[in-house]
């Protein structure tokens, strides 16, 4: 989903960015007399420039209402960007009898349960990043192998791995968001 969403992005940008370029190249070449006109022509017409000094609160009010719509179209499309779960780098462990404060670093974790979801066969590839502390939850991407078995996949990643990550942090449960996806094959050559 994220992919698409780039996608449509760079479409639109790369629109937005020809569009302007155009309009900008317009305004040269008439400024500079090719396009017609002996280059002191007015940019606005004088009919525009008439309405606008007659009706200035209007005019006004029109260039605030469109300068606020353009803030905040472009503050949603900057928060858009954003990732939705930030990635927590620290998780601190419930305390025992023996230790009132417990730590380990989220890359750990993730390193251990990855290495786990790599053992499984017709996995290629895992990563993973701790995005919520309370409730523990991760987000788990897997790559697969042409043909795997989806359902035997999924149940292998919520028994061992998911098993021993509940065991070594002392959890009960843990919100095991995974996104399984075919490996890109790998490119080849013809000679």
């Amino acid at each position: 989903m994220r992919r698409g969403t780039d996608r449509l992005n760079r479409a639109l940008l790369t629109l937005l960015g020809l569009m302007l370029v155009v309009l900008g190249a317009v305004g040269l070449l008439r400024g500079a007399g090719v396009l017609g006109g002996d280059g002191s022509d007015p940019v606005i017409s004088p009919w525009l420039r008439a309405e606008g000094r007659s009706n200035q609160v209007l005019l006004v009010s029109l260039l605030a209402g469109a300068a606020v719509v353009l803030i905040w179209l472009g503050l949603r499309w900057l928060t858009a960007q954003l990732p939705k779960d930030r990635p927590v780098g620290h998780l601190r462990l419930e305390p025992t009898e023996h230790v009132t404060s417990l730590g380990v670093s989220a890359s750990a974790v993730t390193d251990a349960l990855t290495a786990d979801v790599r053992r499984i066969g017709g996995v290629t590839e895992a990563t993973a990043r701790v995005v919520r502390e309370r409730p523990l939850t991760i987000n788990l991407d897997v790559s697969l192998e042409e043909g795997s078995d989806l359902t035997a996949i999924t149940q292998a990643i919520a028994g061992r791995p998911k098993r021993r990550l509940l065991e070594s942090l002392e959890l009960e449960e843990v919100d095991l968001r995974s996104r399984l996806k075919l490996a890109r094959p790998a490119a080849r050559r013809v000679d």
